[in-house]
């Protein structure tokens, strides 16, 4: 009983520790929230977000009353005369405590508006943060995408080098029986050198293209990094429902940039109308309650000296602007001046969203194009090099005209490749601009 205990405890273990020694696979959505996760630049933008919702809870405190507590106690010492006129030197001390509370009436309107400032502030950050998270996803889709090309590239390297060692073995076996040349067998032994080149460089790709990935998600460099591999399979050309006009008004209602850029030209003008405050009088409320002790008064005790010292005060302050050396101009010109670049920048961020709208839908346009090209070229090719392959195997034709026709293939393979993922990610881009999430 305590031998079967204890293997199948063993085999429990060994069974954890390989799935444990299993490296994870990556999927684009584990990519994009391990980025977003650990990447600085997001971090540090969720900070200055922060900044702006404690200076947007300071704003709003400006329009409470401020209330300060005052306590003092004061030593003094001097010649005292007596009723005799002789003089002694005596001292006395003494107690005051005062409460002072003050109010904002009015400034010009200038704490209103500067909450409503601080309001959009705060929600111009949220969008720049979104952007940066937004811009962060796309990268890793990319960088996702080439890793999966770069991938296949090394997979249909392999395949093709596979091939051409089996053609090698057959050349050899023609060569000795005298069919074909030394120079045909040299031919299909270089085609072999060059296709073992490919798959270096290829490997390479992939290397650096992992590498990439890697450092995106701020991951370090390991040997057991994986991603998932999604079934393109049913992948091709998709029914698109709408124009480049269309995706840019879509993006308008979507896209974070945008709506940063508008809530900055609000921002912009409420800066005018906080410097025109300037112009205007300030009217504020004070008051105050005090009293106070003093030991001189040797007739009072000091609860009473308390309650008759005290003294309660209420005041209003008008301040009226006459001459402020240019100041109150001065800054609503510069305000002005401000203005009109917040709006040349929302502007240009509607010129840059429109732009990009634009190039993605001629990238999918393109892409859909090569991607028929390249489908028709490789099925061309495909049926080419069988034939090509039969008529080497009989020895119709040499090795020239055979390695030609593999290279067309090769060649035609490659770009067919690229040209599919070309297409998916020209896809994805376009629905990006349309809000619709990234997925593969």
């Amino acid at each position: 009983m305590k031998i079967r205990i204890f293997i199948i405890s063993l085999l429990l273990t060994c069974f954890s520790a390989i799935t444990y020694a299993q490296p994870r696979a990556y999927s684009l959505s584990d990519c994009i929230a391990r980025a977003l996760e650990n990447n600085l630049q997001v971090r540090q933008a969720g900070l200055s977000t922060e900044v702006k919702q404690v200076n947007r809870e300071q704003a709003v405190a400006m329009r409470f009353p401020t209330l300060d507590a005052t306590a003092r106690q004061n030593f003094s010492w001097s010649d005292q005369q007596n009723p005799d006129g002789s003089y002694v030197f005596t001292g006395s001390n003494g107690n005051s405590v005062s409460l002072n509370s003050g109010l904002v009436l009015f400034n010009g309107f200038r704490n209103e508006n500067t909450i409503k400032q601080a309001e959009l502030e705060y929600n111009s950050a949220r969008f720049d943060v979104e952007t940066m998270r937004e811009n962060i996803s796309l990268q890793v889709l990319g960088s996702y995408l080439q890793v999966l090309y770069a991938g296949e590239l090394v997979t249909n390297s392999r395949n093709q080098l596979l091939s051409t060692g089996s053609q090698l073995g057959l050349a050899k076996e023609r060569l000795e029986l005298r069919v074909i040349s030394q120079a045909d067998y040299l031919q299909v032994k270089a085609q072999e050198a060059s296709e073992k080149l490919t798959l270096a460089n290829a490997e390479k790709q992939l290397q650096l293209s992992r590498l990439n990935l890697m450092q995106l998600l701020e991951l370090p460099v390991n040997d057991t990094f994986a991603i998932v591999t999604p079934d393109f399979s049913n992948a091709g050309r998709q029914l698109l429902t709408t124009n480049a006009a269309g995706v840019f008004q879509t993006a308008l209602g979507y896209k974070p940039e945008v709506k940063s850029a508008a809530l900055q030209k609000q921002i912009a003008a409420y800066d005018i109308e906080i410097a025109k405050g300037g112009y205007l009088p300030s009217l504020s409320l004070t008051a105050g309650l005090g009293t106070s002790y003093n030991s001189l008064a040797e007739n009072l005790k000091f609860a009473s000296q308390l309650d008759h010292n005290l003294t309660p005060t209420l005041g209003l302050t008008l301040s009226i602007p006459v001459f402020q050396q240019k100041q109150v101009k001065t800054q609503v010109s510069l305000a002005r001046i401000n203005a009109a670049s917040a709006d040349l920048a929302e502007q240009t961020a509607l010129n840059q969203l429109r732009k990009s709208v634009e190039t993605a839908w001629a990238d999918v346009v393109s892409a859909e194009k090569e991607l028929d090209a390249g489908t028709g070229q490789y099925e061309a090719m495909q049926a080419s090099f069988a034939v090509a392959t039969e008529r080497f195997n009989l020895g119709v034709i040499n090795s020239v005209d055979f390695l030609y026709e593999k290279t067309n293939l090769i060649n035609a393979e490659s770009q067919l490749l690229q040209a599919r993922y070309n297409l998916i990610f020209s896809y994805k881009v376009l629905d990006f601009y349309q809000g619709k999430p990234l997925e593969l």
